[in-house]
């Protein structure tokens, strides 16, 4: 592919090329993708070449010193330059294909041996971003996993998802995009929106940013359905679905329900601060926010952003709450941090951090 794109390859070269995209039609498409960012503008693309905020975004999250690369395919490149440079897009197309191949094993399919489908982890410590088939841009929070089928965009669009998930999606209306999470379904025609499901969560959270979407329990047709607008927040406890329907919603502006936790609740988020310091977007900026979370939370999210174990020796500090951000910070310059407003210690052994009162 990427001497076909820098107009090296031999006719032989072309020959081969064609044969594989015939065995594999999934591969015809991530040529075509390719040919769409590399060729001037880019408005084959379907990325608008005049926002600035795309461009942002993308040195933002995937340029980041402190992390390896990841994935820069269903990204807006200016670099044209690259395409000169045979071996850099070896590179750029190294990380696609690896991308959208990482979970298969064995060698490239073959003719009657069509891939199963894709399945995309971010794992512990590491943000990932992709293209799907349609055009749809996903970024994943550390320590998810994003998994869809081989007819993904023949005639449906439905992704399975555990953890944590900006997904920006294309447009088609015959084709509804639908997030399949392990209590809720998220149907959408063409929005932004996050979504955050970790399994050892006790809830699930989805943040609407642009457009409309519809959240229904994944297997249960009797259970309330809640549309979002733009800049809500839905907030539901996994016993929802095992719970009465008189368990009612709460919606941004009225009076919650006479319960001690809402089974489910809708809530307003600012649209006045920038999405870098919002709790539910700003991972997408490589920063871990905090607001108003107890220490026992704040540890869950330092755990999947560092990668560690953290292990409290005693209860007293359950009770402090914290708000703050960290960006760039390593995780003992954030427990340095946290130190000045909580009087704990910590013992650090490899990936195991030791939390103990300071008295």
């Amino acid at each position: 592919m990427s001497r076909h794109l820098s107009g090296e390859a031999s006719p032989a070269e072309i020959q081969e090329l064609q044969d594989l995209l015939e065995q594999s039609p999934d591969q015809s498409q991530m040529l075509d993708i390719l040919q769409s960012y590399f060729s001037a503008g880019g408005s084959q693309s379907g990325v608008d070449s005049s926002d600035p905020d795309f461009e942002q975004r993308f040195h933002r999250i995937i340029q980041r010193p402190s992390q390896p690369s990841r994935i820069w395919l269903g990204t807006r490149i200016r670099l044209r330059s690259i395409i000169y440079s045979a071996a850099a897009l070896c590179g750029i197309i190294v990380l696609g294909w690896g991308i959208f191949h990482q979970h298969q094993a064995g060698p490239l399919p073959q003719p009657g041996n069509r891939p199963k489908g894709g399945e995309v982890t971010a794992r512990s410590g590491v943000r990932t971003k992709l293209l799907l088939p349609d055009g749809s841009q996903v970024w994943l929070n550390s320590n998810s996993k994003l998994k869809y089928t081989a007819d993904f965009n023949v005639h449906s669009r439905e992704v399975d998802l555990e953890g944590e998930a900006y997904f920006d999606v294309a447009k088609d209306m015959e084709r509804p995009f639908i997030v399949h999470t392990s209590a809720v379904d998220i149907r959408v025609l063409g929005t932004a929106f996050t979504i955050k499901s970790y399994p050892q969560d006790e809830t699930i959270e989805a943040t609407l940013l642009k457009g409309a979407i519809e959240i229904s329990g994944r297997d249960n047709p009797d259970a309330p359905r809640v549309i979002l607008k733009p800049d809500e927040k839905l907030v539901l406890t996994k016993h929802w679905l095992s719970s009465s329907l008189a368990a009612t919603t709460k919606s941004a502006g009225n009076a919650p329900t006479p319960r001690a936790r809402p089974a489910i609740s809708v809530n307003p988020v600012s649209a006045n601060i920038p999405d870098s310091n919002k709790v539910e977007t700003a991972w997408l900026y490589n920063r871990l926010v905090f607001d108003g979370d107890t220490f026992k939370e704040l540890a869950e999210k330092m755990e999947r952003w560092y990668n560690v174990k953290i292990i409290f020796r005693d209860d007293r500090l359950y009770k402090y709450r914290f708000g703050g951000a960290f960006a760039n910070e390593s995780v003992q310059g954030a427990l340095n941090a946290l130190q000045l407003t909580a009087p704990f210690n910590y013992k650090i052994n490899g990936d195991v951090i030791e939390l103990f009162y300071k008295k």
